[in-house]
C-alpha cells in the first residue's frame, strides 16, 4: 500500500517537472517596510500542484477535512487533513496548518489561501511537491526554461518536417470563410474545489458533489444552505 502511494507521488513529481519555470514561484516574507524577511524560497504554484494530483490520482481519489481554523485581525489560519485513496483504501498521514493574510478585509479569500497553504503543507507529508523541499527549484526559476509538453507526448519533429509541415498547410490552405462564432466552454463558475462541480439555474449558483465536506469553503465563498431543495447555492446575476 505504502510502496502504492510512493509511486503515485513520484509519478505527480515527474509531472510537475514537466510544467518548467511557468510552475514555480519565489517564495519570501517581507515586513511592513517592504524589507525582506529570513530568506528567499522556491517552490511550486499551488494549482500546478493541483493539475498534476488530479491527473494522476483523479479527483475522486483524494479530499481533505477542515480540523479547525480562526480568523484573526490580520491573519486567518487553517488547519486541514489530507486524505488519499490507493486500492480502494483511504490513507491519512496527518494534518498541516496553513495561514494567508487578509488583504483588505477580505476574509473569504485569506480563508481559501490558508486551506490551499495547509493542502500543499500536506501533500508534503507524502513527498509531493518535494523538489521543493530539496531546493532544486531555485535553478528552474532562474532558468527562465520550461513549459507544458506539447499534446504529441513530448515529442518535436526534426526540423527538415517542421518545415515540411509548414509548407503543406501553406499549400493546402483553404479559401477564406467568413468567420463563424464557435461556441466556447465557459469557464468554471464557481471556486475550484476537489470534488464539487456547479450547475445555474433561475439566477442561482448552485454546487452539486461532494459538498458535505466542502461546506466550509463553499460558505467562504459566499454559498448559502437551501433547506427546502438540499442545496448549497449563491445568487448570480443574469445576463
Amino acid at each position: 500500500m505504502t510502496e502504492n502511494l510512493s509511486q503515485k507521488a513520484e509519478q505527480i513529481n515527474a509531472r510537475l517537472r514537466t510544467f518548467g519555470t511557468e510552475a514555480v514561484q519565489q517564495v519570501m516574507f517581507k515586513d511592513r517596510d517592504g524589507k525582506v524577511i529570513g530568506q528567499v524560497r522556491y517552490g511550486f504554484k499551488p494549482q500546478y500542484v493541483f493539475d498534476a494530483v488530479n491527473e494522476i490520482l483523479q479527483p475522486e481519489n483524494w479530499r481533505f477535512e477542515i480540523v479547525s481554523k480562526e480568523i484573526f485581525d490580520f491573519q486567518a489560519v487553517v488547519e486541514v487533513k489530507l486524505f488519499i485513496r490507493i486500492a480502494n483504501e483511504w490513507l491519512c498521514k496527518g494534518s498541516h496548518t496553513g495561514q494567508m493574510n487578509i488583504v483588505k478585509k477580505n476574509v473569504g479569500d485569506a480563508y481559501k489561501g490558508a486551506v490551499t497553504d495547509a493542502l500543499q503543507k500536506c501533500f508534503s507529508l507524502v513527498s509531493i511537491g518535494s523538489d521543493a523541499y530539496r531546493g532544486l527549484l531555485e535553478g528552474v526559476y532562474k532558468s527562465g526554461s520550461g513549459k507544458r509538453p506539447p499534446a504529441n507526448n513530448g515529442q518535436s519533429p526534426p526540423p527538415q518536417q517542421k518545415s515540411v509541415q509548414k509548407n503543406k498547410k501553406r499549400n493546402n490552405q483553404p479559401k477564406q470563410q467568413p468567420q463563424t462564432s464557435v461556441p466556447q466552454t465557459p469557464p468554471q463558475p464557481g471556486p475550484q474545489i476537489a470534488g464539487v462541480d456547479y450547475q445555474q439555474l433561475d439566477g442561482r449558483l448552485i454546487a452539486t458533489g461532494d459538498t458535505f465536506s466542502k461546506k466550509e469553503l463553499l460558505k467562504a465563498d459566499g454559498f448559502q444552505w437551501d433547506g427546502a431543495e438540499k442545496n448549497w447555492y449563491k445568487e448570480v446575476a443574469v445576463h
